[in-house]
């Protein structure tokens, strides 16, 4: 299913929700809302033939917004719905405001529709009995709101909306949980609506499924984030951001990211290290990229998160101390000065910052000589060896002579190219030090292109090369990532796919005929030459331009099935 949203109405159909929900929680005129929402209306409402309908109520005792497919209900009083709350308490005394983003259900009628029982829902009056939130108000005509299903939970004023950071999160939170809604509603009301549905049931089941799973772990990631009994609000803290959740941080000290290349190794380090920096686990599997990457970049400028690349020529001097060589200005006389590498000043760093966390990336950690550059500190990255601990090591540096302990507010995540080096094959050392995160191709992320089913086309690839080689060398999904043409996709297999394909089976292109099912991309001619035969092969880039020629890879596959 391609992503109902595009990116050229994004921007508007964010714009329409931030309006709205800032008039729902602020109580504008209904002059602002005419100025203000009306027009956007108008091309959200013309962008979706009509087919989706939205309708808030600013003025009622819970202000609310909702969007409705008239696939599910006429209105929706009718069925079911993606929904906005509006809601005023007060906890320990201080006047909080706070924004449900929920499943919706008709409080006004019965209804025969109702969300996926899968769903590990809990409703609005629930969480904020748990929340110990008193001076909710009351209902107004037996209409009791506090029945749909909690989503996302946030606290807002007036500053927050003018945040940008916090619309993107709003934004993305309904977004993910819209396209869940469309897909559920094609779906559900398939037998009602066949022939206005160009997808057969099978494909709208797994496209379905899809958004669920998706929906599902973002469900899994806000209750592991929500597991406290009581929200504490401090003394300390300000109107602006009243609410601080207790919960214990627990990440390994020493984690390597592992994975076929193009797995996004590299890319999930900023999520984990920006994650261990706050002492939030849900931000490891966060979707809101733009603002993930400039908290990396904030906290790399302050030196809590550092980036470097293991290689054949990087050593012990690198690393953690050396003497070199240094050349007077004035006397031009040679010198030999004492050099701290980078893992020594963080560790430094971090016994004087014990308030922190600090975080060392190594990317392709399994290129490096472990024994030469960790030396005798190998030992010491082990949690229990840390400083403070009962089993604390302390060693003298051979250089500076320094006694010195690695800090347990200090995390490795290292990087590891699977398709160089198996884990088994890795320094036993490194291997028994180390939590191992397996970061595998996400088939469900890539868009379709020119009608070719781009995920079945790269995981049809994939269990060939398996078959052929073995599970570390499969594809990633960055390849893939930024295709938004046809060409794309063809200079994607001319330049990236095919030549890796060529190195991992040493220029063997019977088998890599057959990773393409004999589609036509590399031929063959055979040729005599003093008494012997020898195929010579060679790219057929006309091939390449051939949108069917894509489809064959996996269309053997679909018919099997």
């Amino acid at each position: 299913m391609t992503e109902i949203l595009d990116n050229n109405i994004n921007q508007h159909f964010q714009e329409l929700i931030i309006r709205t929900l800032g008039i729902i929680t602020r109580n504008k005129t209904q002059k602002h809302i005419e100025i203000s929402i009306h027009p956007l209306r108008d091309l959200f409402q013309d962008y979706y033939k009509e087919d989706i309908y939205w309708k808030f109520e600013s003025k009622d005792s819970v202000p609310w917004l909702c969007f409705w497919s008239k696939k599910l209900a006429e209105e929706p009083a009718n069925g079911i719905y993606p929904m906005f709350y509006s809601y005023s308490g007060k906890q320990n005394g201080q006047n909080i405001k706070y924004l449900i983003l929920a499943f919706g259900k008709s409080v006004k009628k019965e209804t025969n529709i109702d969300w996926d029982k899968k769903l590990p829902l809990e409703n609005i009056n629930d969480f904020f009995n748990k929340l110990g939130v008193e001076g909710l108000p009351t209902y107004k005509n037996e209409i009791n709101y506090g029945t749909s299903k909690v989503y996302k939970a946030y606290v807002v004023n007036q500053e927050k909306f003018n945040d940008i950071d916090f619309q993107d999160e709003i934004y993305n939170d309904f977004k993910n949980l819209f396209e869940y809604y469309l897909a559920y509603a094609k779906y559900i009301t398939y037998e009602k609506n066949w022939s206005k549905i160009s997808e057969s049931k099978e494909e709208l089941k797994i496209a379905y499924e899809k958004e669920l799973n998706k929906i599902l772990e973002t469900l899994k990631d806000t209750e592991d984030t929500l597991k406290f009994k009581k929200i504490i609000i401090t003394e300390n803290e300000t109107k602006e951001n009243p609410i601080q959740i207790k919960k214990e941080f627990n990440f390994p000290l020493n984690t390597i990211l592992y994975g076929p290349p193009g797995t996004g190794k590299t890319y999930n380090s900023a999520f984990y290290s920006v994650g261990i920096i706050e002492k939030d686990e849900s931000i490891f599997k966060s979707s809101n990229d733009n603002k993930i990457f400039k908290k990396f970049k904030e906290y790399k400028d302050r030196d809590l998160i550092k980036f470097i690349t293991f290689h054949q020529s990087y050593g012990y001097e690198d690393f953690i101390e050396g003497i070199r060589p240094q050349l007077g200005n004035e006397s031009k006389e040679l010198k030999y000065k004492l050099h701290s590498g980078i893992f020594k000043d963080m560790c430094n760093r971090a016994k004087n910052d014990k308030e922190n966390n600090y975080v060392l990336i190594i990317d392709e950690i399994n290129r490096g000589n472990i024994s030469k550059i960790f030396g005798e500190l190998i030992s010491l990255i082990e949690p229990s060896k840390r400083k403070g601990e009962k089993e604390e090591v302390e060693v003298s540096l051979p250089y500076s002579k320094e006694n010195f302990t690695i800090p347990k507010n200090l995390y490795i995540i290292g990087t590891m190219n699977t398709a160089d080096r198996s884990i088994a094959l890795l320094d036993i050392a490194l291997r028994r030090r180390f939590n191992f995160i397996e970061i595998m191709p996400q088939y469900d992320i890539l868009r379709d292109v020119a009608d070719i089913k781009i995920a079945l086309l790269l995981s049809t690839i994939n269990e060939r090369i398996e078959f052929l080689l073995d599970r570390e060398h499969i594809i990633g999904h960055s390849y893939f990532l930024n295709i938004n043409t046809f060409e794309d996709l063809v200079n994607i297999f001319k330049n990236y796919i095919i030549p890796l394909l060529q190195e991992y089976f040493y220029d063997d292109f019977e088998k890599i005929k057959s990773i393409f099912d004999n589609n036509g991309f590399i031929t063959s001619k055979n040729i005599s030459l003093n008494n012997q035969r020898k195929s010579i092969y060679k790219l057929n880039e006309e091939a390449l331009k051939i949108p069917d020629n894509y489809k064959k890879i996996y269309l053997s596959v679909e018919d099997e099935e």
